[in-house]
Order: C-alpha cells, then structure tokens, then sequence
C-alpha cells in the first residue's frame, strides 16, 4: 500500500507540526495579514513524510553557519539533490515550492529558513483581466536568484517586527509577489498588461472618495480594487501612475493628516 501523503494547510496556525519537530520562531498568524501568512524555522536533520501544501510557498533559505546541508527531494516521480554551503551567496535567494506538489525532503543536518504562504485563488485572480485563473500553474524553482521576490519578503518580515502586521499593506506586497509569479515562474507564460497613462481621473477621483470616507475602517486593496471593478494588481499600477504613490503609502498619508486634524480640533476645544 502506498504512503498516504498528509494535506498541510499553511494558513492553519501550527500545521507544520505533523511534518517538522519543531514549531516556527516566529509567525504571521496573529498579525491582520489576510491574502499571504508567514512563518520563519529553524530544523534539525529530519526526513518529512509524503505530504503536499495546499499554498504556493516562497521559501527564504538562511546560509549554514558551520556545515553543508545536503538535501534530497522526492518529488513526484523524480530525485533533486542539493547542498547548502556556508559560503553559499543566498542574498537575493528564493525558492518557489508549487501548492499541491506530491513530496518528501529530508536533510542532514540543522537547517533555518522562512516561509511566505499565498493561496493559489488569490494568485491566479490577481490580474483575472488578463489570465485565465483555470490556466494558472507554478513551477517548483529551488535555489533562484530573484532579487525582487527577495526585497518583498524581507518588506513584509519587517512590518511583522515593527509590530504593525498592517492587512493593507500585506495585500499590497501579495499582490506585487503574485503578478511577479505569474509572469515568472508558471508553466505557461502570462504575459500583462501595462499602461502609460494611469488611472482614468474620475476612477482615480472615485477611489480617492472611497478612501478618504472610509479612512476609520479596516480598508482592503481587494475592497477598493472592487468598487472601480478592476483587479488588485492594475489598481495597484494605474493608481501609482497617476499619483506618484502606492495605495498603502496613500492611505498612511491621509490617516495621518486625519489625526493631525482631529489633534488639532481637540486642543481648540480644550482651549475654548
């Protein structure tokens, strides 16, 4: 009888914990993040049991200290052998890890890494005016070089240790991560989209309103993206075209000049 292989689902807080001995350092889970979960681990020698994850993973490897790891994985049908070395140069190293990819990996020695979790749904609908979702399929790439997909993740590790978790912005850098897969790293090339010009300005003027009336409630990229019936991604373009700033940069600005005005009203009234 075959190995059953065991169905992780990442955006579970702990669901590693069938397959690796110890618990993640540190996670996303009880940030405000939504579209994309994060979670940074650090492994002793250890073979996982035939298991797939039902997220596209963005794996930051951490270079060994002291040893070279080796590293086998069985996936599918086919053998992948690695090393990780002390001197590896892993700046700017990432590793794509398709959801729904059949695998065992086993490693000899200690090992450290972070995880960066984004549901397959919300990938292929990031840019659904240009990609059929159904069409959307992801390419396991180990060891890569790709220094944007790098910045973004050490972006989002840094929001979460500033504390601030910021749901808006999280979805922001999901969205910049997922367009990035899509034209990168699918079996299929995709190809979208741009424009020169920017946001139409009574587009732009309506999700200008829809900020500024909403700017005390929990806003989402994918909220305002549907008030003008367009995709997260070309929102997120069209609206730095025409503005000169990305939508989280935007909404930080105006939450601010709110409470300066609120700031500003209360100590008049004091004084009065």
């Amino acid at each position: 009888m075959s190995e059953k292989a065991l169905v992780i689902d990442n955006f579970q807080k702990d669901a590693t914990l069938p397959l690796m001995p110890n618990p993640a350092v540190w996670t996303s889970y009880d940030s405000r993040w939504n579209n994309i979960q994060a979670a940074h681990f650090r492994q002793p020698a250890w073979e996982l049991p035939k298991f797939y994850n039902l997220q596209h993973i963005i794996i930051i490897p951490i270079a060994p200290h002291h040893h070279t790891v080796n590293v086998e994985f069985v996936l599918e049908n086919r053998i992948l052998e690695m090393q990780y070395h002390p001197t590896d140069p892993l700046d700017g190293c990432i590793e794509v890890f398709p959801a729904h990819l059949c695998s065992k990996i086993s490693w000899d020695k200690d090992i450290e890494h972070t995880h960066f979790y984004l549901e397959p749904a919300f990938v292929s609908q990031v840019a659904h005016e240009a990609i059929d979702p159904d069409r959307v399929e992801l390419v396991f790439e180990p060891k890569k070089v790709d220094f944007l997909v790098y910045q973004i993740c050490l972006a989002l590790q840094a929001d979460l240790q500033q504390g601030s978790g910021n749901s808006f912005y999280a979805d922001s850098m999901a969205t910049a991560l997922s367009a990035h897969l899509l034209q990168h790293y699918t079996t299929r090339k995709h190809t979208l989209q741009e424009y020169e010009d920017g946001m139409p300005k009574d587009r732009l003027q309506q999700a200008l309103d829809y900020i500024n009336e909403n700017l005390d409630k929990d806003l989402s990229l994918k909220g305002i993206a549907k008030q003008l019936n367009i995709s997260q991604y070309y929102f997120c373009r069209l609206f730095k075209q025409s503005t000169g700033i990305a939508p989280h940069q935007y909404l930080i600005q105006q939450r601010v000049e709110r409470a300066k005005q609120l700031l500003k009203q209360t100590k008049q009234t004091v004084t009065c």
